[in-house]
C-alpha cells in the first residue's frame, strides 16, 4: 500500500511538472499579465495579445504564442456573448456583405497565410518592431490632432473591407495582433464605438480561430498538456477581466471610447516593441 502511494505521488509530481512548466511565482506573474490584458481587451475589443506578449518573458515562445491565441479567443467569445445585442443593433439593417464584417473576415482569412509565410523571409523582430513604432506614432498623432481632422472617404464597400481585412490578416500572421489594422481604419473613417466593435470582434474571432486550427494541424505538439493546463488555470482570470472591461466599455461615450482605443493602441505598440527587443 505504501509503495502504491509513493508511486502515485511520484506520478502526480511528474504530471504537475509537465502541466505547469513554470514556478509558482511565474504563475502568479502570468495570471496578472493575462488579467490586465483581458480588462484591456474587454474594454477596447482588441490588444490581448499585445499586452499578453509579456508572458513570453516566462514561457517558451511556441507555448506562449499558442496560449495567447487560445486565451484571446476565450475573451473574444465572452465579449461577443455579452455584447451580442449591441453588436446586432450596430449592424442594424445594413447589407451583410456590403457594410458588414464578412468582407473584412474573408480578407483576413486570405491575408493570414501570407503573414505566416512572411516570417520565412523577413526577420519577425524587425516587422513587429516596425508595427509597434507605427502604432505608437499613430495613436500619439491621433490623440493630439484636431478632432475635426478626419479621412474623407465614401462609405466603404466590400472591396475596401476585403483590402483592409487582408492587410489585417497579413499583420496578424507575423504579429498575432490582427485587430490593429481594423481599429486604425475605423478611426480614420470615423466609425462609432459600436460599429468599430461590430467589426473587430468577429474579425479577431475568425482569424484567431483559423490560426489555432492551423497550429493544431501543422504543429499539434504545441497544444499539449502544458497548454491545456495553463489554459484551464488562467481562463477564470481572463473571463473576470473581460467582464470588467466590458462593463467599463458600456459606460464610455464615443469620444471616450476613441481615446481609450488610441491609448490601447499605444500601449499595444509599446508591448510589441518590447516583445521584439
Amino acid at each position: 500500500m505504501y509503495e502504491c502511494l509513493v508511486l502515485m505521488a511520484d506520478a502526480c509530481q511528474l504530471w504537475l511538472r509537465q502541466l505547469l512548466p513554470t514556478p509558482a511565482g511565474s504563475l502568479l506573474m502570468l495570471g496578472g499579465i493575462y488579467l490586465v490584458a483581458a480588462v484591456l481587451s474587454g474594454l477596447s475589443g482588441f490588444g490581448f495579445s499585445a499586452v499578453g506578449s509579456l508572458s513570453l518573458l516566462v514561457l517558451p515562445p511556441q507555448l506562449g504564442v499558442a496560449l495567447l491565441m487560445g486565451l484571446s479567443l476565450i475573451g473574444q467569445l465572452a465579449s461577443y456573448r455579452s455584447l451580442r445585442s449591441e453588436l446586432r443593433d450596430a449592424r442594424g439593417a445594413a447589407d451583410a456583405w456590403r457594410d458588414g464584417a464578412w468582407p473584412y473576415l474573408l480578407g483576413g482569412c486570405l491575408g493570414l497565410p501570407a503573414g505566416l509565410a512572411v516570417l520565412g523571409f523577413v526577420s519577425a523582430s524587425h516587422l513587429v518592431t516596425g508595427l509597434g513604432v507605427f502604432l505608437v506614432s499613430y495613436s500619439a498623432w491621433s490623440l493630439l490632432k484636431p478632432a475635426h481632422l478626419r479621412l474623407q472617404v465614401a462609405p466603404p464597400g466590400p472591396w475596401a473591407g476585403l483590402t483592409v481585412g487582408a492587410l489585417g490578416g497579413l499583420v496578424g500572421g507575423f504579429s498575432a495582433f490582427p485587430g490593429a489594422v481594423i481599429v486604425v481604419w475605423s478611426g480614420l473613417i470615423g466609425l462609432t464605438k459600436a460599429r468599430t466593435r461590430a467589426l473587430t470582434t468577429p474579425f479577431i474571432l475568425g482569424t484567431q480561430t483559423l490560426a489555432l486550427l492551423s497550429i493544431c494541424m501543422l504543429w499539434p505538439e504545441r497544444l499539449g498538456l502544458a497548454f491545456w493546463g495553463l489554459m484551464v488555470l488562467n481562463m477564470p482570470l481572463v473571463l473576470l477581466g473581460n467582464r470588467c472591461g466590458v462593463a467599463i466599455y458600456r459606460r464610455t461615450s464615443d469620444i471616450g471610447y476613441r481615446q481609450v482605443t488610441l491609448a490601447a493602441l499605444g500601449v499595444s505598440g509599446m508591448g510589441l516593441v518590447l516583445k521584439a527587443v
